[in-house]
């Protein structure tokens, strides 16, 4: 049965970044699912609980999403997956930003502390310094929760849930959602240090921010494009045919190579990542309000079009052979 999840998941559960709103999410995604659903946790100092659906060891494809929330910040996460200059500037402009404030009572702590004992001095100068930084790297990764997440990342999670009813009678498809992607991939890697073969040897395809824009990339990596060449080329026919129907929509299907996408794809090899994307003449594609309470746009139209094509290009891959083991 293929659920209307945009419903369910947005009056109660759009936040999930406590340990409990992340118990309250995983509860209800188990009345649903059943026996079909197990969470794995890993992580020693900062435990991650993934959401799984499925076997991914025995999957040909794994559909995989975040669903944790990133703290709220004064500032959007703005990427720009094919201008990489732009992106480094504007985080090392944002880190400036952000820092400034530890700066400035730095400054003055200096100049008003000149008739302090010379240890003490420098003593307080450094814990002065230091404090403000972990401080302000603690509010980044561990502040407020963002209170919206309508591209980042519930549209993944919508996808990824809608893909799982959608492929409910196949048993070569499983699904992840992973946990504590926004304080540096955690989960992820987690998992994908506990399940080599997944790592390595099954194709996994990331959603994350695929609901704000009307570019879509699909982005294969090198070992995913090359062992996975017929689903590549279906995919390519069925995201075609899914989003010819809306107009003004356009969707790539292409290798990563020159494109930078920092997501939870990036700690498998044969991976592909998934997200929507605006234009700018300036800065070309780009993605905008993420991390601010601005990201409330959840184009309906994108996930339906993504599910169509994925489940499709699925679908059509029973003839196809057992993924290969791969090679280190």
């Amino acid at each position: 049965m293929e659920r209307n999840w945009k419903d369910i998941i947005f009056p109660r559960f759009e936040v999930r970044k406590s340990k409990k709103q992340k118990t309250e999410f995983i509860e209800m995604l188990r009345e649903r699912y059943g026996e079909r659903l197990r969470v794995e946790e890993c992580g020693t100092l900062l435990k991650s609980r993934n959401i799984v659906i499925g076997d991914p060891e025995k999957a040909k494809a794994v559909y995989t999403a975040h669903y944790d929330t990133c703290a709220v910040l004064p500032f959007p996460n703005f990427i720009t997956p094919r201008n990489f200059f732009v992106y480094l500037l504007y985080q090392i402009a944002i880190s400036v930003l952000l820092l400034l404030p530890v700066a400035v009572l730095e400054y003055l702590f200096i100049r008003f502390s000149a008739g302090m004992n010379g240890f003490a001095r420098m003593l307080l100068s450094e814990i002065l310094l230091f404090g403000g930084l972990f401080l302000m790297i603690w509010l980044l990764m561990f502040g407020k929760a963002n209170p919206h997440t309508a591209n980042d990342n519930t549209s993944g999670v919508v996808t990824v849930l809608t893909l799982a009813d959608r492929l409910a009678d196949e048993k070569d498809a499983a699904f992840i959602l992973f946990d504590n992607e926004e304080i540096g991939l955690l989960g992820s890697a987690g998992y994908a240090n506990a399940h080599k073969h997944v790592k390595t040897g099954t194709l996994i395809v990331n959603f994350d921010c695929v609901s704000d824009g009307d570019h879509i990339l699909m982005l294969f990596s090198k070992k995913a494009e090359t062992e996975d060449g017929a689903y590549y080329a279906r995919l390519r026919e069925s995201a075609e045919a899914a989003f010819a129907a809306r107009g003004g929509k356009q969707v790539e299907v292409c290798p990563k190579k020159g494109t930078f996408y920092p997501s939870d794809q990036a700690n498998f090899r044969r991976s592909a990542a998934v997200c929507a994307l605006k234009r700018s003449r300036l800065v070309g594609l780009y993605m905008n309000k993420i991390h601010t309470p601005r990201d409330t746009v959840f184009d309906e139209e994108n996930v339906a079009a993504i599910t169509e094509a994925f489940a499709a290009a699925h679908a059509a891959s029973e003839s196809d052979p057992a993924p290969s083991e791969g090679t280190e």
